[in-house]
């Protein structure tokens, strides 16, 4: 069946123009007019809504000034100990360099940064828009292809990763495994899976955060081979662990040059985790070679595939076994990792959260199962089978680890669209005007944001303290002693500019944005590789106050600067009452330090460390 020849949800026949990636183009489009507009103040004022955001835009600008294309190092972090290499990818840093430099001589450096701030957020949403579209056409509802748009333009939780200034990774993971399902949804081939193998490797290349959702497609392919046994299966599997394995390895190459092939970190894509891959497409290939006639023979040695798999990658580095985080200092993991929301369980998140969370998920697997239930064709019931799988693992990793949320709701949109069709059906056969509006409203309540506003409303009105929880979260994040919570406003940013370069410790989640709008170095950022100079900050102003001179003096810091009402300073300072921010806070700082007078009231505060 064409695409033209489909009959769209409304039941009107559309022209041949009205494909379903041009009105994803178009539905996106008109989200972006909108976004964009509404962030206008945000976008004029560059004011970023994450850390990460800012250190982006510090390795891109020091990209353009002729850091080299292999370097990844940001030496104006932890200068004492010669910077830090960071674990991003050159992936993420081309496009928004090379929109910049070519809009340079048009706009000037400062105009051309906020334009590609602004629109490659959209752009790279506009793609996954078309992958959406794309990728879920193969589904046995073909109208799916249609509105899936629709539905994912009603995902806050991932709108919000593609909104203007947000130009940090976590969009491209969204679309690379988008890109991903994708191909898994196709008839089984090479192709397929050499372009999803091809896929998963550049997720892996952009962020190992997307480790779990490789290895999930790996063994979906996997798993139908060994219970089918088929030709075009045995391909697709070959096709993306060769794809996995090679692909791996080129991008490593081509972002991090010879040093990142032989590199062992746990955090990024390096040697253990291409050993890891190449060793199970090797068992994959052997495995296949002999072709075993029987189901469980085929899955005993695809599960030796994944213990080889797992044996290489521990014999290659022990330390991956406890995974990325293992080698922080136990307080950088109290003060700084317990509090990084999107590391967090989803059960530490507020009831609202929760709800928004867990309902487009539900309805995702429910839509599914009933799409899975009355496929007739093989074919069909396999890919609602993947479907069902995929979003299974994805929902119960997003309870875990809260940024996996994204794609969890991503695999839901099927199921989604799937139940909102069919309700949206059954209340236009409705005959009383009454009836059939309240119908079609229910049916609007499977796109995921109504769905989960509507329950957290009638939860707020049957549980009325879940109401008071919200209004408390909130006056916590609004900020308390009459000072801004954000606290860079423009007149701090120009009196710390008016100041000669130095090195500056500040609370750890103030660093990134101080790397970005001013010229000076910091001992710490939100950033994990730097644990022992983020350690010494923390010991610094929530530690043992006599040792916090000689800490800040180690670091070669000469400028302390807090923002009196950050969440992380008002940890520190209430970790010890009589530590280095609780002094600091209370206007009583220690006799090594000289305050620096400010114009800006927004809360910033600064101090000279005077001269041994």
């Amino acid at each position: 069946m064409s695409e033209a020849a489909v009959t769209p949800p409304d039941g009107i026949r559309l022209g041949r123009w009205f494909t379903p990636a041009r009105i994803a183009l178009v539905v996106w489009g008109l989200m972006s007019l909108i976004a964009i507009a509404a962030n206008w103040q945000a976008i004029g004022a560059l004011k970023l809504g994450d850390t990460d955001d800012a250190m982006r835009m510090a390795q891109v600008r020091d990209l353009l000034a002729g850091q080299g294309w292999w370097d990844l190092t940001q030496y104006r972090v932890n200068p004492a100990g010669g910077g830090v290499v960071m674990h991003w990818s050159r992936l993420v840093d081309a496009p928004l360099a090379a929109g910049i430099l070519l809009l340079k001589p048009l706009f000037g450096q400062v105009t051309a940064e906020r334009i590609v701030m602004a629109v490659w957020p959209p752009l790279l949403g506009a793609a996954l828009s078309i992958a959406c579209a794309l990728g879920y056409r193969n589904l046995s509802d073909r109208r799916i292809a249609y509105v899936a748009p629709l539905f994912l333009i009603m995902s806050a939780y991932i709108l919000v990763q593609f909104r203007p200034l947000r130009v940090d990774h976590h969009g491209w993971q969204i679309l690379l495994a988008m890109l991903m399902m994708g191909q898994a949804l196709r008839p089984a081939s090479w192709q397929a899976g050499l372009l999803g193998g091809f896929f998963a490797a550049a997720l892996l290349a952009v962020s190992i955060e997307g480790l779990p959702i490789v290895t999930l497609f790996a063994a979906l392919a996997a798993l139908r081979w060994a219970l089918h046994g088929r030709g075009d299966e045995r391909a697709r599997l070959c096709g993306y662990m060769g794809a996995l394995a090679v692909g791996a390895i080129l991008f490593q190459f081509a972002t991090r040059g010879p040093a990142g092939l032989m590199g062992t970190w746990c955090d990024s894509l390096s040697a253990p985790y291409m050993a890891a891959f190449v060793a199970a497409a090797m068992v994959v290939f052997a495995a296949v070679r002999v072709g075993p006639t029987h189901v469980p023979a085929r899955l005993l040695l695809l599960a030796f595939g994944g213990v080889a798999a797992a044996g290489a990658l521990v014999w290659t580095e022990p330390l991956c076994a406890k995974g990325p985080f293992a080698t922080l200092d136990p307080i950088v993991f109290d003060l700084w990792y317990r509090n990084v929301t999107e590391g967090r369980p989803l059960w530490t998140a507020k009831a609202h959260d929760m709800i928004h969370v867990l309902v487009p998920s539900l309805v995702g697997i429910a839509g599914a199962l009933l799409a899975w239930r009355s496929a007739k064709a093989a074919d069909d019931r396999r890919n609602w089978a993947t479907v069902i799988a995929a979003l299974s693992a994805a929902a119960t990793l997003s309870l875990f680890v809260f940024r996996s949320v994204s794609t969890a709701h991503l695999f839901a949109l099927p199921g989604c669209a799937w139940l909102g069709l069919r309700a949206w059906a059954w209340a236009r056969t409705i005959r009383s005007i009454g009836p059939r509006i309240l119908a079609s409203a229910m049916a609007a309540l499977t796109l995921p944001l109504l769905g989960g506003m509507a329950v957290a409303a009638l939860l707020s009105l049957a549980v009325p303290a879940l109401q008071k929880a919200e209004g408390r979260a909130a006056a916590r994040v609004a900020g308390t002693d009459g000072y801004r919570t954000d606290c860079l406003d423009p007149t701090a940013i120009a009196d710390l500019n008016r100041l000669p370069p130095a090195t500056l410790l500040t609370p750890i989640d103030l660093g990134a944005p101080l790397v970005f709008w001013t010229p000076h170095r910091l001992v710490a950022t939100p950033h994990h590789r730097n644990s022992e100079a983020m350690a010494d900050t923390i010991r610094a102003f929530a530690g043992d106050p006599a040792r916090a001179e000689a800490l800040v003096r180690r670091q070669r810091a000469t400028l302390i600067v807090v923002c009196r009402t950050a969440n992380d300073f008002n940890k520190y300072r209430h970790a010890r009452q009589d530590g280095l921010a609780a002094q600091l806070y209370a206007g009583t700082p220690p006799a090594w330090l000289e305050a620096v007078p400010i114009t800006s009231r927004a809360g910033l505060a600064l101090w000279r460390v005077k001269p041994e």
